[in-house]
């Protein structure tokens, strides 16, 4: 291994625990309170190994990210000018990031704020626009028809452009004021007195959430001007997001020098419900809007988009699931031959997930260039009271690729929006951030 990559290693493993922990970020960065969305990536962290990592790239950085949520590890990819690119199941992923890489002038989205809050005071209908089964138990019917105002007013905007920023925003003001529980992922109705005893205003929020993120949006273009990377009312590289399974293989034929993600740690029906979080705010936002290329019906219950989702569902023989994971990792075979009748069959929810990451890694190499990096964040978590080791199970199913471990980081989870617990096992309250390099 040469000089360089020896200094950069050494480097990124000098990088202090309070940058690590995120300690110190700010709760009103753009990439993080633009929507809130589920177990978002703290940019503080990511931008420390991304910078770093990008100096032993040799020329353009191209940056990949398959599980991009809130796509943060883009936004901070785009503050060092950097081709970005990605990809995500959740239709409410792609519309955030969407806005989040698109370029906006300041005085456009205040002129389009103006008109919105004009047509929403001067609407006197009380139809609601939208209907789905429970929506009565989601939403009171005050909510209903003032959400119904932005909906219409947003609808009447002509550039697609602005009408997704103010959707993002319609998102937020859904989360605030439904009656869906903010503290939880999974959908659970407030308490009936508590419904009762809010007063929340839909239009009262909107005003509020969109006068944020256009301050917030202002600070981060800024950030892209100050940094050059805005030419001529552009992004001076290419930022492009699209909808897709990474089960299914990376929807480009693009290829990459630096990998950075953040997969989910297991199911989404047992770890984050990002599909049950997406779904109130999705049945008010038109799929139009979104990307007519979508082909998945996700708001056919309220599970579908988990359900998609890695080891959503049983496909497949365990036995033959088995015997070829347990082949690749002898971590997670110890893991699951520990267990017996009701726990082995808890259990293999785990081998599922194991399973179909292994086959999304397999997609994911070939767009990979040789001498790229792959940073990837990954968590522990605890199932039947033990713990499943995600990060050793991650480098044996890499090490089977002929990938080796670069380096690696551990971190507290201090500030990232995870839940502590539910009722499938406990979580954990570390991360290890694992740094692979592609040589070939």
């Amino acid at each position: 291994m040469n000089k360089d990559i020896k200094n950069i290693r050494k480097s990124i493993n000098g990088i202090s625990s309070e940058v690590l922990n995120g300690e110190n970020y700010s709760r009103n960065d753009f990439a993080r309170s633009i929507l809130n969305y589920p177990a978002m990536m703290v940019p503080s962290v990511q931008e420390p190994i991304i910078e770093k990592l990008s100096h032993a790239i040799n020329g353009e950085v191209s940056l990949l990210d398959p599980f991009m949520g809130a796509s943060n590890t883009l936004v901070t990819g785009m503050k060092y000018g950097m081709n970005v690119f990605g990809q995500d199941i959740n239709p409410l992923s792609i519309l955030l990031s969407q806005v989040k890489t698109s370029f906006y002038e300041i005085g456009e989205l205040i002129d389009a704020e103006e008109r919105l809050i004009s047509g929403i005071n001067s609407d006197k209908s009380n139809i609601v626009e939208v209907s789905f089964i429970n929506i009565d138990k989601w939403f009171t019917m005050s909510i209903q028809i003032e959400l119904s105002k932005i909906y219409r007013a947003i609808r009447k905007e002509h550039s697609l452009k602005i009408r997704k920023f103010f959707w993002v925003v319609l998102a937020e003001t859904i989360r605030l004021t439904s009656n869906d529980r903010t503290s939880t992922f999974k959908m659970h109705m407030r308490p009936v007195e508590e419904i009762n005893a809010r007063l929340v205003s839909a239009i009262k929020t909107f005003t509020i959430v969109s006068k944020k993120n256009i301050k917030n949006i202002s600070d981060y273009i800024s950030i892209l001007t100050l940094n050059g990377n805005i030419k001529r009312g552009k992004y001076i590289k290419k930022a492009e997001v699209v909808w897709g399974d990474s089960l299914s293989g990376i929807k480009t034929r693009k290829t990459f020098n630096l990998l950075v993600t953040s997969p989910p740690y297991g199911d989404n029906q047992t770890t984050v419900t990002y599909g049950q979080f997406s779904y109130l705010p999705l049945q008010w936002i038109p799929l139009d809007d979104i990307d007519v290329t979508i082909d998945l019906e996700y708001l056919r219950t309220t599970q579908e988009i988990d359900s998609k989702s890695l080891g959503g569902q049983v496909k497949g023989n365990i036995k033959d699931i088995e015997e070829r994971m347990f082949e690749k990792s002898q971590t997670l075979k110890k893991f699951i031959t520990q267990f017996k009748d009701g726990e082995k069959k808890k259990a293999e929810k785990v081998t599922r997930f194991i399973y179909e990451l292994d086959c999304s890694i397999e997609k994911m190499l070939p767009r990979m260039r040789s001498n790229s990096f792959l940073a990837w964040t990954i968590g522990n978590r605890n199932v039947n009271k033990q713990v499943v080791r995600n990060d050793l199970i991650l480098s044996e199913l890499f090490l089977s690729n002929d990938i080796e471990l670069f380096t690696g980081l551990k971190r507290d989870i201090l500030s990232k929006r995870m839940p502590g617990r539910n009722n499938f096992s406990n979580t954990m309250s570390k991360e290890s951030i694992l740094i692979y390099k592609k040589n070939n």
